[in-house]
């Protein structure tokens, strides 16, 4: 059988015999190789039978056909039964978790006077929605929909819009569609090349992280409504400022990162020439009226200089601060009087 009955790994199927000697060859490799040529040797004496014409061939090779399949089918057999085994002890495990919450529920009775954690909510959107690109009209809306966006945002969402829109380009007959979607990505690519042209990147406003923010707002002396209400937005969304996107302010129908922008275009052409830090290297008041809205010109310094405030902590000094005010027997006070 030269080729096909594998003579040089002593692997084959030329009768029965052949047949068990390669499966006793084959128990020094791994489960999977002997499954993969046990299935690779089947195939070949199938092929080879249908070119073979003397009978007794044809039985020998049958018979280590035989062989080959019975082998297989033990092996179907045995994994169908390890699949029921797992589950009998995942079951057993179930059980065991199960047994041993009820008697920390019976032994502990102050567990059920706590509150139950609340579930998360989920968060929303951090990709605009409405982008497109089907048509001149809709490359209009998409880039006005991107407007007062952070510019990394606005070029990554146009980036992308052009690579989909080339896609689609590719597997488009109509002659309209076409030239529509064509038209479209015109007007993209002339929105990156003002871009550039523009530098608008560097208007970028990266962002500070929540933690530091809670910080900063325990230093300021007067924060405005709508800096709180912008803290509350990125606190809403666990400090993970794309999501911004999508979480509208109360007031104007915008959305908090359009909101942003517009207040630190602002805050930056009026404090252009302010000194950031003071000689104890703390932030300015002029400093951290930018720091309320999560921007720095110096983010590295910053996030070097100024701790972090954990959720739980800030809660706790607004407790203290809260309960100074309202006491009026405070030892200090005592001492005055």
């Amino acid at each position: 059988m030269g080729k096909d009955d594998k003579e040089d790994s002593g692997f084959g199927f030329k009768d029965r015999a052949k047949a068990e000697e390669t499966l006793r060859l084959l128990e020094q490799h791994e489960p999977n190789y002997r499954r993969l040529t046990v299935r690779g040797l089947l195939g070949r004496a199938k092929r080879v039978l249908g070119m073979t014409k003397a009978e007794d061939k044809i039985k020998n090779i049958k018979e280590a056909m035989e062989v080959f399949e019975n082998w297989l089918a033990e092996l179907d057999k045995n994994k169908e039964k390890k699949p029921e085994k797992k589950e009998k002890e995942k079951a057993r495990k179930s059980e065991e978790k199960e047994s041993k919450k009820k008697d920390n529920e019976d032994s502990d009775s102050d567990v059920e006077m706590e509150e139950k954690p609340k579930e998360k909510k989920e968060l929303p959107a951090d990709t605009v929605p409405g982008l497109g690109f089907k048509d001149k009209d809709a490359a209009d809306n998409t880039l006005k929909e991107l407007e007062g966006r952070d510019p990394d945002y606005q070029k990554l969402a146009v980036k992308g819009l052009i690579g989909r829109a080339k896609r689609v380009l590719t597997c488009t007959r109509d002659e309209t569609k076409l030239s529509n979607i064509k038209e479209a990505i015109s007007i993209f690519d002339k929105f990156l090349d003002d871009f550039d042209t523009m530098h608008l990147s560097k208007q970028n406003n990266p962002y500070i992280s929540l933690p530091i923010v809670r910080t900063c707002k325990t230093m300021a002396d007067d924060i405005t409504d709508q800096q709180k209400s912008f803290i509350a937005a990125y606190t809403s969304v666990r400090g993970e400022y794309k999501r911004l996107r999508t979480v509208l302010a109360a007031e104007g129908g915008k959305t908090w990162d359009v909101v942003r922008n517009a207040a630190l275009k602002e805050l930056k052409e009026k404090h252009a020439d302010a000194k950031l830090f003071n000689d104890k290297d703390e932030p300015t008041a002029e400093h951290l009226e930018m720091l309320l809205w999560a921007y720095s010109p110096e983010a590295a310094r910053v996030k070097k200089l100024i701790p972090e405030t954990k959720a739980s902590e800030d809660v706790n000094d607004r407790k203290r601060r809260s309960s100074g005010h309202d006491s009026d027997d405070t030892p200090s006070k005592k001492k005055k009087e």
